[in-house]
């Protein structure tokens, strides 16, 4: 009975949350209040504060578990050690991917991370700095193997993911582009930039 009991609790838990964060998404955290997500979860105030204390606090466990979930993913592709042009490849897709499967927090990421303060600010920004590092690494050796400048490798990172991020300002899942070919074309247009050619090089 103990074990349901902590089940119930847990799948509750991933519902109030589910539907906070789409909350939080259409309105924007500043604008949405405690009342709006217990009006949206069908529960009272008092019943959400049993999951969290305050708004901020789920923000930061949304964003939290976010982060968890991609630095996951993106480690498991980093683990495969595969050449430095083809993790390029496969970070890009892994992040559209994401966008089109997890649109809510994606964007809450980059919309409200500011919106913390504190301890809960600073380990989002340093989880958000080790996902980055993954980048850094894949595009610092694909550049030495290529004989090209390394000199600033973390501008580089921020514009491809920059590039990967603010997709979700347009682009629509539904649309005549598939995602398989949005990661594509990112790829081909970071690429060609940074070899100047005509041709994205695999060498």
């Amino acid at each position: 009975m103990k074990k349901y009991k902590i089940k119930e609790h847990e799948r509750r838990k991933k519902e109030i949350y589910r539907i906070a964060t789409q909350t939080l998404w259409q309105k924007g955290y500043d604008k949405t209040t405690i009342r709006d997500i217990a009006k949206a979860t069908d529960m009272t105030t008092a019943g959400l504060y049993y999951y969290f204390k305050s708004k901020e606090e789920l923000l930061f466990q949304i964003l939290d578990s976010h982060m968890d979930d991609m630095l996951a993913g993106i480690e498991k592709i980093a683990a495969t050690q595969a050449p430095p042009l083809d993790l390029i490849k496969r970070y890009i897709q892994y992040q559209v991917d994401n966008y089109c499967k997890d649109k809510f927090r994606s964007k809450l990421i980059l919309n409200d991370d500011d919106c913390l303060t504190g301890e809960w600010y600073e380990q989002i920004k340093q989880k958000q700095r080790s996902f980055l590092v993954f980048w850094r690494h894949a595009l610092d050796e694909f550049c030495r193997d290529q004989g090209l400048p390394a000199d600033h490798i973390a501008v580089d990172a921020h514009c491809l993911v920059g590039m990967c991020n603010w997709i979700y300002r347009w682009y629509d899942p539904k649309g005549d582009l598939k995602p398989e070919a949005l990661g594509e074309k990112i790829f081909n247009t970071f690429v060609f930039g940074l070899t100047r050619k005509g041709q994205a090089p695999f060498s």
